[in-house]
């Protein structure tokens, strides 16, 4: 059934005549009266009744009025939604990243995002770092954060923040106080360590091994949150990446230990597809994260007013391409 034709029909039935519908749809008076009665042949029944002078609704224009008041609401609504969509006063944005990256590194970015697109509403999912290129290669979010280059050459990948692991420390514990650390002298010491990330765990216990002394692990945690209140409670040291402890070094409630040995440079990148249909939210997010400078942030609490959702449980991923694309 044409629109068009049902908003003809209804300018008639709201004017009374159809001079008056014609002027009010901007339409000659044959044009209104031609798609009457294409709309009658349509619905096979007689709409108005013409054997009076003035215009009449039959029984089946009735309801036919009933329903074509619906239809053109509907059509409005969904103009209106994706008009939304586009001027970004409406829609979603979807992201997932590591927990560094979801805690401590977007709450920046996306204050200023949400503060320029408020009806905006953003998701952060904390996924496996092996999870991330898959999801957004599968549309399941719109952004990923990870570490290093994703494996499918349709993903396109920028940096976006450099930091460091670095070693940190109460600052009652006796290693705090000394002028000069050698990673030799702290095979004795107690370290916590976060459970979750296996593959930076590993590097550290490799460079223990390397400088020929061990790494005494005492606790194993969930969250860089756990670990840094083990390490107020002088459970143990921790190796930690930089932007984690930024508030608690700024306050003094944690302090760095140099530690010449420990040169681990850690990256996050900003990867999403590269091909096909990206939506306006996302766009914009990459646009400003891509210029943003964390250096210039405040610091502050520990981000909390945009939670992350739990691990996401995700089926194997697809084997695909493993081609890197890189940056421009």
């Amino acid at each position: 059934m044409d629109l068009l034709h049902l908003e003809h029909f209804l300018a008639v039935v709201d004017e009374g005549t159809f001079t008056r519908a014609a002027e009010r749809v901007n339409r000659t008076q044959p044009a209104i009266s031609q798609s009457v009665r294409r709309l009658e042949e349509e619905v096979g029944a007689p709409l108005f009744a013409r054997d009076v002078h003035d215009v009449t609704l039959t029984e089946a224009g009735r309801l036919l009025a009933e329903s074509a008041r619906r239809l053109l609401a509907l059509r409005d609504n969904a103009l209106r939604e994706v008009s939304e969509l586009r001027t970004l006063k409406a829609g979603r944005l979807t992201i997932a990243a590591h927990e560094s990256a979801a805690v401590y590194l977007l709450p920046g970015p996306l204050r200023h995002y949400l503060q320029k697109f408020p009806n905006i509403r953003v998701g952060i999912h904390r996924s496996r770092l092996a999870e991330i290129p898959r999801q957004v290669m599968d549309r399941e979010v719109d952004v990923g954060f990870v570490k290093d280059e994703p494996a499918f050459h349709e993903l396109h990948w920028v940096d976006v923040h450099s930091d460091e692991m670095i070693l940190v420390a109460s600052p009652e514990h006796p290693v705090a106080k000394r002028q000069k650390v050698q990673l030799r002298d702290l095979g004795a010491e107690r370290f916590v360590i976060h459970h979750g990330c296996n593959a930076t765990t590993d590097r550290i216990l490799q460079l223990f091994e390397q400088h020929g002394t061990r790494c005494r692990v005492v606790a194993e945690l969930w969250s860089f949150e756990n670990v840094k209140s083990f390490v107020r409670e002088e459970v143990g040291l921790a190796i930690v990446p930089g932007i984690t402890v930024r508030r608690e070094l700024a306050d003094g409630a944690l302090v760095r230990v140099a530690l010449p040995e420990l040169a681990m440079p850690r990256r996050t990148l900003m990867v999403y597809r590269d091909q096909g249909y990206l939506s306006e939210s996302a766009t914009e997010l990459i646009k400003l994260v891509r210029s943003f400078n964390w250096e210039q942030e405040p610091v502050g609490k520990t981000p909390d007013a945009i939670p992350a959702a739990p691990p996401r449980r995700a089926p194997a991923p697809t084997k695909r391409p493993s081609t890197t694309r890189r940056a421009h």
